[in-house]
């Protein structure tokens, strides 16, 4: 989380709307997508005029190409349950960020209030939980670069060619941050045929967008460049009662710039420069409510939030979803710049040698009120640098390359990574934190004690990842496909922490004790504190990923596939909270299981992916919770559960109906997922006994992982006078309930919910122009993302809110 461990309780379709263009890119994890080349010098290019397809053109799921195995494939071809969705649809339905993808994908769940607490989880796990030293399990990946932080993924997307969404495993070619999944996002590409385009919005609460993007020639056949921009502004929907601020909005720009240079007819380079930033008045977490009683018991809760807020003549409010009560919140700020680098040289045995060169950094501050009143507390947040290295070599064969009479496809790879993180949390403590968090003993009429005191935590994590890896598919006769994979990890992890602190007044040695335990200094020996930096114990490990996935053409329209995989995920280099004892987590490790089938009926018309999995992960990474030594402070960290298992059914699909015009898209998913071992788990704040007990969960479902989701769409359009085409779209993403806290307190519930969008827009035959109007969550429904229970140390239950309606307008041109 974005805010302190302190003991105020700080420390979740299946679309393939289908376009006839994709632009061309590929990249280390991988992502891409090509067809409808130009040729440019004799060298194929992306296509020009970046959206080609009308809304609600014929264009069949056989014109989806994806790259999810490093080579451009019909996605009805590929032996893997992925999703693809257009930039087209995202424009259209107004998808610009991370986590408003997940609207178009069942298994996807975005939780992002701010940049550093983004979390992307596929199939219900997979989330960072905000750690800067934990990877995640699900790899998001831009334009061929993996975001080693999940912040560099915040902001918005306005120049999209493509996302995949690939579930399952996909170490072997994507990468070892990828044992659960992988998002691919492609941008569009430079083009030798001149474009230019403007996008305006605006709408409630006072949304101003707007987007423009260039592309051309700059030497004709030779050197073509894209530039892109975007500035997002929109007012917050939670109003600060103290003053006239309000929370959740939007305030972030971006730009990109890209060259295509083609020299020759075999060598093509495409690079990109980039970058965005924020600066929004945003609350990670909001008070929900505060039980009066003992969840197990009905037991009347001693030491409140509400009882402590009472010593102040302060009764709290709870209206999560229209106010708040801060005095001392800074806007999050964060930033990122990039510049990646891909040649492909089209070898003349038909051979593709690609190499990749990338650099990426990321710089994130906040400073959060930790009490939601007016009250001098604390106030903390984290102030995180980070860059990342990176360099592929890839070699990939052309189709049907002949061994011993065999027919093969293969790609080998080699893929060096480095990463350095400085993370450190800020807490500054205030006059009444003192009288606030020892309520109910004689310390809390000392309030020097904490007053002035500005406490540090950091660590300093870093990364050295080397990789080779192979994939190939034999097409042993001309309907069986049986493609082996494997990817060999070598890694060095390291890391140090320190904690300290200055200001404050001198005290005598038993007060200097109790502050130095609130501030939760290490102590490896009882009473003795220390403030030097602690040495982390370095990782050395050797990991690998492997893939077997036999695949079966029963038809041309129905390709039946079964898969196993495995992949692990390294440890991260950690410490015990409270002595500063290198503790470290252990590697994560995902054993799968696939079966699905890639259909197509009527002349191509309906598409049904119909998929089971079954999978188990052993030692996942979470963030955990635990009291520290003084019974005042819940502290939060890294951590591993013993065992998870998920199983369940996709289906995803279209339907070109017979009237004319309308398309059918659907997507849902059934996931019984479950804790096997974890029998140590922390107990949940409401229950009276969670001071001195852990909890077992095992069997048990898996928090944050609703049992059921989907999300259906629909397209209709249709010439409304002569030269001009009318279109009206319509979504519903849906998900079923679920405990939303690690520990399932009764607490963190959240009720299955509907979220609808629509849209009416009319464009000219030459799609020079598109005027739209769309809504979404259109019903204002109310719901939370995230929800942390109650503590017995006086914390309320906070969590994050979803975003209500917004309605706009938005008007795009060619130029």
């Amino acid at each position: 989380m974005c805010s302190g461990a302190l003991a105020l309780g700080i420390g979740v379709s299946s679309t393939a709307l289908l376009a006839q263009e994709q632009a061309s890119s590929t990249g280390q994890s991988g992502t891409a997508s090509t067809a409808t080349p130009a040729t440019a010098g004799g060298t194929t290019a992306p296509a020009a005029g970046g959206q080609t397809a009308a809304v609600g053109a014929t264009a069949t799921i056989q014109d989806v190409i994806v790259t999810t195995r490093l080579r451009e494939e019909e996605l009805q071809e590929v032996p893997v349950p992925v999703t693809a969705v257009t930039g087209e649809t995202l424009d259209r339905e107004h998808e610009r960020t991370v986590k408003d993808f997940a609207d178009k994908v069942p298994s996807l769940t975005v939780v992002a209030p701010n940049p550093r607490n983004t979390s992307v989880a596929i199939r219900g796990i997979g989330k960072t939980y905000a750690s800067d030293a934990l990877e995640a399990s699900v790899g998001v990946i831009v334009d061929g670069v993996v975001a080693t932080i999940p912040g560099q993924t915040w902001g918005d997307y306005g120049d999209i060619q493509q996302i995949e969404v690939a579930r399952g495993p996909q170490g072997t070619l994507l990468g070892k941050n990828t044992t659960l999944g992988a998002l691919n996002i492609t941008s569009k590409a430079p083009t030798f045929e001149p474009e230019r385009e403007v996008e305006v919005t605006v709408g409630s609460r006072d949304l101003f967008i707007t987007k423009a993007a260039a592309s051309g020639p700059v030497i004709d056949n030779t050197l073509a460049y894209r530039a892109s921009v975007y500035f997002d502004r929109q007012d917050g929907f939670i109003d600060n009662t103290l003053n006239d601020t309000s929370y959740n909005g939007q305030n972030r720009w971006g730009a990109k710039l890209q060259f295509l240079y083609t020299p020759t007819e075999n060598i093509t380079n495409r690079t990109i420069l980039d970058h965005a930033e924020s600066k929004e008045q945003t609350l990670v977490l909001q008070r929900l409510s505060d039980p009066k009683y003992y969840s197990d018991n009905g037991a009347l809760r001693t030491g409140t939030y509400t009882q402590r807020l009472a010593t102040f003549s302060i009764t709290p409010t709870f209206d999560a979803f229209n106010s708040v009560q801060l005095n001392q919140q800074e806007p999050v700020y964060s930033s990122g710049n990039g510049i990646s680098t891909q040649t492909d040289w089209k070898l003349d045995n038909g051979y593709t040698l690609t190499s990749i060169t990338a650099y990426r950094d990321y710089h994130f501050s906040a400073q959060n009120d930790q009490d939601y009143t007016n009250l001098s507390v604390a106030y903390a947040g984290y102030l995180v640098d980070s860059w990342q290295g990176s360099q592929e070599l890839r070699l990939t064969s052309p189709k049907n390359v002949d061994v011993l009479g065999q027919k093969f496809d293969y790609t080998v790879g080699l893929y060096a990574l480095r990463s350095e993180v400085t993370s450190t949390l800020r807490t500054d403590f205030g006059s009444d934190a003192a009288k606030y968090l020892y309520y109910g003993t004689p310390l809390a009429g000392s309030s020097a004690l904490l007053d002035g005191v500005k406490v540090r935590a950091a660590e300093h994590p870093d990364t050295t990842s080397l990789a080779a890896y192979g994939q190939t598919t034999w097409h042993a006769t001309s309907a069986l496909d049986l493609t082996l994979g494997v990817r060999n990890t070598y890694e060095e992890k390291d890391n140090w922490g320190r904690k300290w602190y200055t200001g404050g007044a001198t005290l005598n040695p038993t007060y200097e004790a109790y502050r130095n335990q609130v501030v939760g200094l290490y102590s490896t020996t009882p009473g003795v504190y220390n403030t030097n930096p602690v040495q982390g114990k370095a990782i050395y490990a050797d990991s690998w990923s492997w893939l077997v996935n036999p695949s079966y053409k029963f038809t041309d329209d129905i390709l039946g596939y079964v898969s196993a995989s495995y992949g692990e995920k390294s440890g991260a280099v950690q410490f015990n909270t409270t002595t500063g004892l290198p503790q470290n987590v252990l590697p994560e490790e995902v054993n799968d299981y696939e079966i699905g089938l890639k259909t197509t009926f009527f002349d191509k018309k309906l598409t049904l992916n119909p998929n089971l999995y079954y999978t188990e992960v052993a030692n996942y990474q979470a963030l955990l919770a635990t009291l520290n030594a003084s019974q005042t402070v819940y502290v939060s960290y890294l951590g591993n559960i013993p065992g998870v298992r998920l199983r369940g059914v996709e289906i995803e699909g279209s339907y070109d109906t017979p009237i004319d015009g309308l398309r059918l898209t659907f997507g849902g998913a059934y996931n019984d997922a479950i804790y096997t071992d974890f029998k140590n788990a922390p107990c949940a704040g409401d229950l009276s006994y969670a001071r001195t007990q852990s909890c077992d969960l095992t069997d048990k479902r898996l928090a944050a992982a609703p049992r059921w989701s989907g999300n259906v769409g629909a397209t209709y359009s249709r010439s409304v006078w002569d030269g001009y085409t009318g279109y009206v779209w319509a979504s519903e993403t849906l998900r079923s309930g679920a405990y939303l806290d690690t520990s399932l307190s009764k607490l963190a519930w959240q009720d299955g919910f509907g979220l609808t969008n629509l849209g009416i827009g009319i464009t000219p035959d030459d799609k020079a122009w598109d005027l739209s109007l769309w809504g979404k969550n259109i019903f204002d429904k109310q719901y939370y993302t995230s929800i942390t229970s109650a503590t017995s140390t006086g914390a309320p239950v906070i969590g994050s809110v979803g975003d209500p309606r917004v309605i706009g307008v938005t008007l795009r041109a060619k130029l």
